[in-house]
């Protein structure tokens, strides 16, 4: 019997285990579940121990210990030596869900060095025991030493009927744990969030019969209490731990009432001390608790006011009798110079002080200000139970334990309308189907039922069912299965092509081999209805076939074989389903029907029992999975569905529709499942080459435009992937602090402080800084001086298609004078040679009816003039230049060709980069970008990544070295990535350069340089820019070739007609008041929603401090801030939780907050581009909107400017700024001129934050 799945869980495990593994031989995989302490040492020297037999290992540290785990750079170099050595993979997890359950796994439990002992006698074979114990590795093995490592808390203690404290929630935080948890009743309570109805006690002598009945049958290795109501029930519990001889007990006071009110009468708080104490193990009292127990023993003790205090009183505690004290400081939270604090505002640390016979240790955490702490001191103490059941010394039991609780108050959910519980199974998620019944499970759930009744009961289905369908609509679609069937063999082949055994190699051979036997009897069934093989050939592939072959692909290329069985489950499945409820229903024809075999073949037995086959191995890996996985699944369940609909929309019309999928293998004689179900669960990732299509408009095939049918070239497009040879790199959580890497900006002060306690600002510190203004010098100055100089050979490079357009008859029918009318009254202007015309409606562009379907699915009713000629100088594949205002819908023009034209490329290979790059300015821009690519492209499956700073890189660098398609990214970010060889460009096809004025006038000109001269020149490249000043000029005639360009509306700097713009000149110290009348006027409507400009930083957080003193629920967000302080601001503002936002520029572009109501100018921008940038917040789609600027004398320079947008978008003109405009001087001198100086930074101020100010009297 070969063992081949290995499972060890446990706490402890050492290198000297992992080094025992590494001897074992045919090991598949190997799972180390719970507290691992693997150094990369151990790691790698259990590597090189591996061999022959060991081929395509995987490996997973599941729950490594988070107080010494390895860097992510240590990671890298044990997942690479693995697979260099065996190919295997390696992945590593700090914290995730509840074991797994393996096939054939050998468990094994806590006592290491009998493990070390037992993986030795694996190794001989020499007695009995050890044969028995390898051929019972299929099944968890039962004997009674096995059993005994279950551990056993027993609790006695009072309930909760409300679930969150008391017996409830110690038995959810045991449960969490992985224990077994029994209980002793002391007491029934009636409460809820709010209080406590009535208590009604359990009697002393029942208590002792249940903690008998419970030792006595079942055992208990931890004993922990919780409110034991009386001197009587103390004394029973006392007595019961000696005549037991329960060494181990965690003692929970429960003395004293979150309001004050001693729980405990006195002669209780006297048995406690004089009984209960001396044979506790640990003991864990709140501050006021250890205060009453240590007076009652005549310790003169006062009211804690330091660290020191806190210490002494758990020392007190300790002398009473316990072993340990965990004195629990959340009563009494420590402001930040380690006093106790007077008030809420002050409050930033909670300290636990764990006391034991040699050392005293304190344990801090960050004040989370909360109101779902109901039964955090039961939870804590069974939470200490549970570790020390699982063999922690104390000090790691008590840590993890706060560890827990701390979490389970940040991720709770309110529950109730007063004090919630914390959050008892943040770490453990339990599946939502029985085992077997996942198949059941995933046809009941809601977001499945509506696709899988639209496939199931359609229209193709019924008319087959009465013999109905037209012959050349069936005929079609045989066609096309046929094809589809072509592809499926190319996946099978190239399965083998990688697979790592010659086992894998013939099985996969072997599905080849069957296929082209079922091909052959496919060719028979249709030559029944006319079809040779000649006609079939000749008929082009429909985009159905492709689009669902490349859906199926990607999955098996990005994912595992689990997920490439769910996507063409819902063929095999609802196939069946459909089959059999035709056979049975009386309303269809029998007699007559030509086409009642395809119902028969499928209702039959062959055909089902290759079904069952199938879902038997669905079903068996399905209860490994984890609940977020599950979703997961679901969703591609979903999208497969779908495209199986769509199938039958294309058999309906009789020609091939976009966002459809083949039948796969059911649209063949029954036998073919039998592959499916047959199909090896550790197969490879597969991809696919195949013939060239014909006339396709949008590119695709799987050959030719995809790549001819070589695996060579043709698989990888040609290019060599030389940044990794790992092909497959997983997920991994990221965690622990970060910092960004600026020069000169050392501070962190903040603002936010986020409302929910999480205390004020970040720090201070300097900044600024460097030499020359502008933000202390030129901190990306040497930005890309590590990438290496491109010599790009045309000749040489693959081809690739970049040409999708295919004119729509109506567009062509179009005349020049109807052209040019719609232009002119759409406010459309075009340069360049051959320009396309515009569409009018989506269907004109030509795009898959899978991408038409989101945008429809949006809401949106026509394109508008950015997209109506945009779309199709995109799809033209020419290099496109596009200006327009913001808020113009130009994202989803870039986008929805971007779609296609990677849907024309063939698929990425490991070590590839992105085939799409958008450039953006902004972070905020970025994520806005990343989120309508995700909308639009997940019909087709397509990946991305959003790199930008600010965040820690662990999750950009694990998306890129797993492949995506689309990289969005800052340049700056960007360039580091590519520095590191964490990413390359040379599969980018189809550049975006977004905001590209905004990003020269942040200095991003010789990045972006930079990071062209890294793809190759023959790209397409598309700008777009909301202005077009010379220097955009000269990076498009630098970088595109005869390119084509539209305007939307005027070429001169002009705002959105839809805004009023009120222009104020006032002098600085009139600009607050005048900042309150206005929103005094504007927050009478709820529904309104302003943006505050300033032009610093410093200003932002004084303006932001000062609104929230005066009553306005005002936040900032700037470049200080870090980004999930930003994200958490600008979810604020989105949702109106807070309705004012102050900001600086960072936010004038890339933030999509549609319902911007106003926005304020509190200081008016360095030059007139910017403000019209800034006032395009609101007013967008299709909305009014207005902009309020403050205009001082020293903006004199810009008056000329904006007198001419003002006048421009005919609005009404301040006398005084005419005056300034007049007297005051020329322009602003153009955009670039403001980053000269006069932000050099801040000297060492340090804010206390604008954001952690309180609400004062609230206005709103």
């Amino acid at each position: 019997m070969k063992l081949e799945d290995l499972y060890i869980t446990g706490l402890g495990i050492t290198d000297a285990v992992l080094n025992k593994v590494g001897e074992l031989r045919n090991l598949r995989r190997v799972t180390f579940n719970a507290s691992t302490t693997f150094t990369a040492d151990g790691l790698l020297e259990f590597i090189s121990k591996l061999g022959q037999g060991n081929e395509g290992i995987e490996v997973s540290v599941d729950m490594a210990n988070p107080e010494d785990h390895l860097t992510e750079e240590e990671q890298g170099i044990v997942r690479e030596t693995l697979w260099k050595k065996v190919g295997g993979s390696f992945e590593y997890t700090l914290i995730r869900g509840t074991p797994t359950t393996l096939t054939r796994a050998f468990y094994m439990s806590c006592n290491w060095e009998a493990i070390s002992g037992v993986l030795a006698c694996q190794l001989c074979l020499t007695t009995k025991l050890h044969h028995r114990i390898i051929t019972d590795a299929r099944e968890p093995f039962t004997s009674t030493a096995s059993r005994m490592d279950t551990k056993r808390i027993l609790v006695i203690a009072g309930s909760d009927s409300s679930g969150g404290a008391g017996l409830e929630a110690d038995q959810k935080v045991i449960a969490a744990h992985g224990c077994y948890a029994m209980t002793a009743t002391t007491a029934l309570t009636a409460q809820n969030t709010l209080g406590v109805y009535g208590i009604h006690s359990i009697p002393p002598e029942f208590v002792a019969k249940q903690i008998d009945a419970c030792v006595e049958d079942i055992g208990v290795d931890v004993v922990k209490t919780g409110m034991l109501a009386g001197a009587s029930t103390i004394k029973i519990v006392a007595e019961a731990i000696e005549r037991h001889e329960l060494k181990k007990t965690v003692i929970d006071p429960v003395m004293i009432a979150t309001s004050g009110a001693q729980l405990l009468p006195e002669e209780a708080v006297e048995s406690l001390h004089k009984d209960l104490l001396p044979k506790t193990m640990v003991l864990t009292p709140n501050i006021p608790e250890a205060l009453l127990l240590i007076r009652r023993a005549e310790l003169g003790f006062d009211n804690p006011e330091t660290v020191d205090d806190i210490v002494r009183i758990a020392q007190a505690v300790r002398q009473l009798g316990p072993q340990y004290v965990v004195l629990k400081g959340g009563h009494i939270p420590l402001t930040k110079e380690r006093v106790v604090s007077r008030s809420e505002a002050e409050r930033h640390t909670i300290l636990n002080v764990l006391c034991g016979p040699h050392e005293t240790i304190i344990m801090e955490s960050k004040y989370q200000n909360s109101k779902n702490t109901h039964g955090t001191g039961c939870s804590l103490a069974s939470a200490i139970a549970s570790n020390l059941a699982a063999e922690l010394s104390v000090e790691a039991a008590v840590r993890r334990a706060n560890q827990y609780v701390e979490a389970g108050i940040r991720l709770s959910k309110n529950i109730g309308k007063g004090s919630g519980p914390i959050n008892h199974f943040h770490s453990t998620y339990t599946l939502p189907f029985a085992p077997g019944r996942f198949v059941e499970y995933m046809l009941e759930r809601k977001d499945v039922n509506g696709p899988w009744r639209e496939h199931t009961e359609h229209e193709f289905v019924q008319k087959l069912a009465k013999g109905t369908l037209p012959l050349e609509k069936f005929k079609n679609y045989l066609v096309q299965d046929y094809k589809f069937l072509i592809h499926f063999s190319r996946t099978y082949a190239l399965a083998a092509y990688k697979s790592k055994s010659l086992s894998d190699i013939r099985e996969n051979a072997q599905h080849v081999i069957r296929l082209q036997d079922e091909m052959k009897l496919h060719i028979d069934f249709c030559a029944k209805f006319g079809l040779s093989q000649e006609d079939i050939e000749r008929e082009e592939e429909s985009e159905a076939c492709t689009a669902y072959t490349r859906y199926v692909l990607d999955i098996g290329h990005s994912e595992d074989s689990l997920a490439l069985q769910i996507a063409v489950l819902p063929c095999m499945v609802g196939y069946s389903y459909i089959a059999k409820r035709l056979y049975t229903d009386p309303e269809s024809v029998r007699d007559g029907n030509m086409f009642w075999h395809w119902v028969e073949t499928y209702a039959g037995d062959d055909y089902n029992e290759g079904v069952k086959k199938a879902v038997d191995l669905v079903e068996k890996y399905a209860v490994t999975q984890s609940a977020s996985r599950i979703d997961e699944l679901a969703w591609i369940f979903i999208q497969a569905t779908r495209m199986e609909t769509g199938f039958w929309d294309m058999g309906s019309q009789g020609k091939a529709r976009a966002f459809v999928g083949s039948v796969a293998l059911c649209a063949i004689p029954a036998p073919a499942t039998l592959l499916l179900a047959s199909s090896h669960h550790h197969a490879p990732p597969v991809q696919v080459t195949g013939p060239k299509r014909v006339n396709m408009s949008y590119g695709g095939g799987y050959g030719g435009s995809r790549g001819g049918g070589g695996y060579g070239s043709g698989y990888s497009n040609g290019y060599v992937p030389t940044t990794s040879s790992i092909p497959f790199l997983p997920m991994l959580p990221t965690f622990g602090w970060f910092w960004r890497r600026e020069a000169g900006c050392a501070s962190y002060g903040g603002s936010n402080g986020y409302s929910n306690g999480y205390g004020g600002a970040y720090g201070g510190g300097g900044g600024g800084g460097g030499g020359g203004g502008g933000f202390g010098g030129d901190r990306m100055a040497n930005l890309g001086a590590g990438l290496k100089q491109q010599n790009w050979d045309l000749a040489s490079l693959p081809k690739f298609e970049k040409s999708f357009y295919k004119e729509h008859p109506t567009v062509a029918a179009r005349s020049p004078a109807e052209v040019d009318l719609y232009r002119k009254e759409q406010q459309i202007s075009v340069q360049g040679r051959g320009v396309p015309k515009p569409v009018t409606t989506f269907d004109e562009a030509g795009f898959p009816s899978y991408v038409m379907n989101e945008v429809k699915a949006q809401g949106f009713t026509k394109p508008t003039p950015i997209q109506a000629q945009g779309w199709p100088m995109a799809l033209s594949g020419r290099d496109v230049v596009g200006i327009a205002e913001t808020g113009s819908g130009k994202t989803l023009t870039y986008c929805l060709p971007a779609i296609v034209h990677i849907n024309a490329q063939p698929l990425l290979a490991p070590g590839d980069g992105p085939i799409v790059l958008i450039l953006a300015p902004t972070r905020e821009l970025a994520v806005q970008i990343q989120q309508e690519m995700s909308k639009f492209g997940k019909s087709s499956r397509i990946r991305n990544t959003c790199v930008y700073g600010g965040v820690p890189k662990g999750q950009q660098i694990r998306d890129l070295s797993r492949g995506v398609e689309v990289c969005i990214a800052t340049p700056g970010r960007l360039i580091d990535m590519l520095e590191s060889n964490r990413t390359n460009l040379r599969r980018v096809t189809y550049l975006v350069l977004d905001e590209a004025d905004r990003m020269l006038d942040m200095g991003f000109e010789p990045q972006i340089r930079k990071i062209i001269g890294q793809i190759r020149p023959d790209r397409q490249t598309c700008m777009w820019s909301a202005t077009w000043p010379k220097e955009v000029r000269q990076l498009a005639s630098d970088y595109q070739s005869d390119w084509i360009q539209v305007n939307i509306g005027s070429m001169d700097l002009s705002a959105n007609h839809r805004i009023t713009q009120i222009v104020e000149v006032v002098s600085d110290f009139e600009k607050r008041d005048r900042m309150t009348k206005h929103l005094e006027k504007i927050m009478d409507e709820k529904k309104n929603k302003v943006l505050i400009f300033t032009g610093t930083k410093r200003v932002a957080d004084d303006i932001t401090r000062f609104l929230r003193q005066d009553g306005w629920p005002a936040l900032s967000i700037h470049g200080d801030k870090q980004q999930n302080e930003r994200d958490w601001v600008l979810n604020e503002f989105k949702t109106g939780k807070s309705p004012i936002m102050v900001a600086t520029d960072v936010a004038s572009r890339g933030i999509d907050v549609r319902d911007i109501t106003h926005v304020l100018n509190y200081d008016y921008p360095n030059n007139s581009e910017d403000y019209v940038h800034r006032i395009g917040r609101t007013g967008r789609a299709g909305a009014k909107g207005t902009a309020i600027t403050f205009f001082t004398a020293e903006n004199a320079k810009q008056a000329r400017d904006l007198v001419n947008v003002l006048t421009e978008s005919k609005q009404q003109i301040d006398p005084r700024l005419s005056e300034m405009c007049r007297y005051g001087g020329g322009g602003g001198g153009g955009g670039r001129g403001r980053w000269g100086g006069g932000r050099g930074g801040r000297s060492g101020g340090s804010y206390s934050g604008g954001n952690a100010a309180p609400i004062r009297n609230s206005r709103w």
